[in-house]
């Protein structure tokens, strides 16, 4: 990323190295050159005048280099006395904020109390880059982050190259475990055989910043990457935005989504019934409570409103946006939230200008345990009406509402639970077993959604993980999923997949 100021950008270790004096002005004397070619002068004088005897030309050499040795023994004494003043005088500028003396201790401009989540250091990198209250760093600012010179901005680059083989029992998602696309008795593909599929797309790259502001620390956090449940390489932005002190712009998690307890599966996707949704928003932070075991935070925001109902029922219309709210306790065994989300949802005529709306409102629990040898335990349940749009298997299907028999538009129920186990068979060496059970009632809805619509769809997922090094993932995981229609019939997958993962 490139800075938009026209300052230099000139990377300064956090480590001192040598002092450097490249900024003051100094005058050093050879004093064997300077006394020899003084001596030289001084000699030329007798040599030029043959009257006096050669006893009183050496007395009077001596003399004259007696004199000369002193002089420039004063000359070197105050040469070292305006080299010390002229050092003193940089120091001080410096320490004025003019500028940044190269292998000087930066003042920190991070929080300095510990963060109580744990680094999981899974696949993904959404726990290191999703917003913390008071911007406190997940792991030490010091690991990986360098200072402009001159300035109080530290910046951190980093990302992943990853190439993913999954081998699939059929046709539907090839890279996503999206339990939602397996196709049930009677659909294209329901019979079809094995697909292989190979793709680097889940390779990503992140930026952030973090510099003093008024409103406390401002960390600016980028990062994108190219997955799609296609084997295919497009843009896919994940994070942008900015936070100061505690308050937030830009496109980030939604408040309704927990990314600390999501299980560490090699699936981008991740178990169907996770509350996920990354998209614009504001969002404030407030701190309640915090001492050296605990703190209990609380966040509202203002969200970007995405009305996805049925085909059927007419056209989308966003009356609001979505507002969410979230309490938080954090401690050293663990984590709980409790989120919830309101919205409103809109339907539209696009002849006779016709319009509906129905309150929509979700409410999302999950937990992380921290346990013995680094083991690490998560689960959740969440539900509502006219939240799919929120949930990892239903989002962007259209499933928030639907038009009743009577032709009333009616927000659907929904409801999904989730859970994870990761175990630590060695430092180097995890396996994480994840479950997942999403379902709806909307059985009475057939009209609206289809006979092969959504109701309900099971992920379940089991992995081995090896890091020799911290920079390099290697896996293997076996998933299965099952899927009901609306109409009652089935169908279900199993896959295969294997990830090999670079950090930088």
């Amino acid at each position: 990323m490139t800075s938009s100021q026209g300052d230099e950008l000139n990377f300064i270790p956090r480590t001192p190295p040598t002092r450097d004096t490249s900024l003051r002005v100094t005058f050093r004397w050879n004093r064997p050159f300077c006394s020899a070619f003084l001596a030289a002068l001084v000699l030329a004088s007798p040599l030029a005048s043959r009257a006096q005897s050669p006893g009183d030309d050496v007395a009077q050499l001596k003399a004259q280099v007696e004199s000369l040795q002193k002089a420039t023994a004063e000359q070197s004494a105050k040469i070292s006395a305006l080299e010390k003043k002229n050092a003193a005088t940089v120091d001080q500028e410096l320490a004025k904020g003019e500028g940044a003396r190269p292998g000087a201790e930066a003042a920190p401009t991070t929080p300095t109390q510990p963060s109580f989540v744990v680094n999981r250091n899974s696949r993904s990198p959404a726990q290191k880059l999703t917003p913390r209250i008071d911007n406190v760093p997940i792991t030490p600012v010091e690991k990986g982050y360098v200072r402009f010179q001159g300035t109080e901005v530290d910046f951190e680059m980093g990302g992943s190259a990853s190439t993913v083989l999954t081998v699939s029992s059929k046709a539907f998602s090839p890279t996503w475990m999206v339990t939602a696309a397996i196709p049930v008795s009677g659909q294209p593909f329901y019979d079809s055989q094995a697909q292989v599929a190979f793709t680097a797309n889940e390779s990503d790259i992140n930026f952030q910043f973090r510099m003093p502001s008024p409103l406390g620390q401002l960390r600016i956090v980028y990062n994108n990457d190219f997955s799609q449940p296609q084997a295919t390489f497009n843009y896919h932005l994940r994070y942008f935005y900015a936070q100061a002190g505690n308050l937030l712009v830009g496109f980030s998690d939604s408040l309704f989504t927990d990314v600390d307890s999501f299980p560490a599966t090699l699936d981008y996707e991740g178990p169907n019934a996770l509350p996920f949704y990354r998209h614009a928003m504001v969002s404030y932070g407030l701190l309640l409570h915090r001492d050296e075991d605990r703190q209990v935070f609380f966040k509202v925001s203002v969200e970007f409103p995405s009305a996805q109902v049925s085909p059927a029922a007419l056209v989308p219309r966003n009356v609001s946006p979505d507002v969410g709210a979230q309490l938080r306790l954090e401690g050293k065994h663990g984590h709980v939230q409790l989120a919830t989300i309101l919205r409103g949802i809109g339907i539209q005529s696009a002849t006779d200008g016709s319009t509906q709306t129905v309150f929509g409102w979700g409410l999302n629990l999950t937990a992380g345990l921290n346990l013995w040898g680094g083991d690490f335990l998560s689960a959740g349940v969440a539900g509502g009406q006219g939240v799919a749009a929120y949930f990892n298997d239903t989002g962007g299907g259209g499933l928030d509402a639907a038009i009743a028999a009577g032709g009333a538009l009616t927000a659907l129920p929904i409801l999904g639970v989730f859970a994870g186990y990761t175990h630590r068979w060695a430092p180097e060496w995890s396996s994480t077993a994840s479950y997942g059970f999403l379902t709806m009632n909307d059985s009475s809805y057939q009209a609206s959604l289809g006979s092969t619509g959504f109701q309900q769809t099971q992920y379940a997922s089991l992995n081995l993980a090896w890091r020799p090094w911290s920079r390099l993932l290697v896996g293997v995981e076996g998933l299965y999923g099952f899927r009901k229609a609306v109409d009652a019939s089935t169908g279900d997958a199993w896959r295969g997949q294997t990830n090999v993962q670079f950090n930088f």
